[in-house]
């Protein structure tokens, strides 16, 4: 690319952010590149986040920000495009297939959506969340995504594959990007098999998935007809956690989501099981759920 504005401008177009914030995101790399205290700046910064720091980085981020009169969500975000170019470059020289690049670039716009949402801003307001996409240790494999993490549990066992704690698993997360339908969680599976199968010698890999999602009580107030359902029966053992807050009920409701459970939105199948859910004072949570995959069905097959 000619510059980097010229970089930014095609990333947008290519992850489709929205024209609104193609132009806040266009307009801010212009007054940063037109200072060159701030350009120099930002490039310090992206620098040291590439190589792996962040809390220092961060803070003078929001320096710069507030210098700039920009929010920090929104900066958070620019530096994340900023660094885009070169990520491209590390994939290349890898020899990542740029399609995953891509898919894992494109959690930086399911997070500028759910910041305007949210907050009415363009940015990010979990910044924390990507050292790992840049880092290159999280990758996008079709509808999910995936990193190393070591198991956290004693002991599990089926159909004779053992895992022990701290036994290396693949962690998946879910990013909000539409419906993640058992046809699109198995062809991820099978993409995540075919990624990582050579550290497993080829045989079948434990995944494991640390969610809201997978709350046991789901099963006794969400239709049945919601994709979280059928993901839940993905694994083979959750273990579950209740907690006293709905830590993630912006997930749900979005900017609504501090209001009481009489006032909340009931647009949707979701919305309406959660909402009825909790004005009954039913209680939330997290699991944690594990399944093996062979490369083809989940182990033992359901």
């Amino acid at each position: 690319m000619e510059s980097k504005l010229d970089f930014i401008k095609y990333f947008m177009e290519k992850i489709e952010f929205p024209q609104e914030a193609q132009e806040v995101f266009l307009n801010l790399c212009r007054k940063i590149e037109h200072v060159t205290g701030h350009r120099e700046k930002l490039k310090e910064l992206a620098d040291r986040f590439m190589s792996g720091e962040t809390d220092g980085v961060y803070d003078e981020l929001d320096v710069l920000a507030e210098t700039m009169n920009v929010h920090s969500y929104t900066m958070s975000l620019m530096l994340m495009l900023w660094c885009g170019e070169e990520l491209l470059v590390k994939y290349k020289e890898e020899e990542i297939p740029e399609e995953i690049y891509w898919d894992s670039m494109s959690d930086l716009k399911f997070k500028l959506m759910e910041c305007y949402q949210v907050y009415g801003i363009w940015g990010t307001f979990v910044r924390s969340w990507y050292p790992g996409f840049y880092q290159m240790t999280r990758f996008a494999l079709g509808r999910l995504q995936y990193e190393y993490s070591d198991f956290k549990l004693n002991q599990y066992e089926v159909d004779g594959n053992i895992l022990k704690k701290g036994d290396r698993v693949i962690n998946m997360h879910i990013p909000s990007s539409g419906s993640f339908s058992k046809e699109k969680r198995l062809d991820s599976y099978k993409r995540a098999f075919e990624f990582y199968k050579d550290d497993f010698g080829g045989k079948p890999i434990p995944m494991v998935c640390n969610s809201w999602l997978l709350y046991p009580q789901h099963r006794e107030f969400l239709p049945e007809h919601l994709n979280i359902r059928s993901f839940m029966e993905d694994f083979t053992y959750i273990e579950s956690e209740t907690e006293e807050k709905f830590e993630n009920a912006w997930r749900v409701f979005g900017k609504d989501s501090m209001k009481a459970p009489n006032e909340l939105p009931q647009n949707t199948s979701l919305q309406k099981a959660y909402a009825e859910h909790l004005m009954a004072g039913g209680k939330t949570g997290s699991g944690y759920g594990i399944f093996f995959f062979d490369g083809e069905k989940i182990l033992p097959e359901n």
